[in-house]
């Protein structure tokens, strides 16, 4: 069923499943989340949750999605914001640990999903999009950078990924700490990747 065919009611009763969703996997991880689970949560039957997604699978995706949502509605208007790149990727950076402080259920369940899940019958993994359209979205923001002069030449994918891998090794983190402070990493990172994509007198 495509979005724009679904009603209101429809709409809202997939936003419920998707948030108990998002409230199983935080709480019992991936391995334990079931659709009966997820139903129970909801206070409806696994076909209603067949209706609107099909299966585990189709939720799980929609799950990256809604997290997804979640993180790009704080990020962009922030960044947009910025008048140069440089403050473009602070932006950057500090709304990702952000997100990751205002909404710890929809983190967890996305780190149970990134840790856990598989795709199946030889699909990619349910993350796997989302991965490349975060690096492929940083790539333009560095490249901004360049093109203006602000960075020093580098290649963008290679230093998208570099701060990628930096961002998300932080909710393992939190997992066993979840008092880390975060703004005292944010800042650390700011400083880090400043000096590494600047472009040098």
């Amino acid at each position: 069923m495509s979005p724009e065919s679904r009603t209101f009611i429809e709409e809202a009763r997939r936003a419920q499943i998707i948030e108990c969703a998002i409230d199983v996997l935080a709480e019992r991880g991936y391995a334990h989340t079931t659709l009966a689970k997820i139903a129970r949560r909801a206070r409806i039957s696994t076909g209603v949750i067949s209706y609107h997604f099909g299966g585990k699978t189709q939720l799980i995706q929609a799950v990256v999605a809604e997290v997804a949502k979640l993180a790009t509605d704080l990020m962009i208007p922030r960044i947009l914001a910025q008048p140069t790149a440089a403050e473009g990727l602070r932006a950057y950076i500090e709304s990702n640990l952000d997100f990751m402080r205002l909404h710890r259920k929809p983190l967890l369940a996305l780190v149970e999903i990134v840790t856990h899940a598989t795709g199946q019958d030889g699909d990619p993994h349910p993350y796997a999009r989302q991965a490349e359209t975060s690096v492929t979205d940083l790539e333009k923001l560095l490249d901004w950078g360049r093109s203006s002069g602000e960075f020093r030449d580098f290649d963008s994918r290679s230093m998208a990924i570099a701060i990628r891998g930096a961002i998300d090794a932080v909710p393992g983190h939190l997992l066993n700490d979840p008092g880390f402070d975060l703004d005292r990493l944010a800042s650390e990172l700011v400083t880090t990747f400043t000096l590494a994509t600047r472009r040098h007198s």
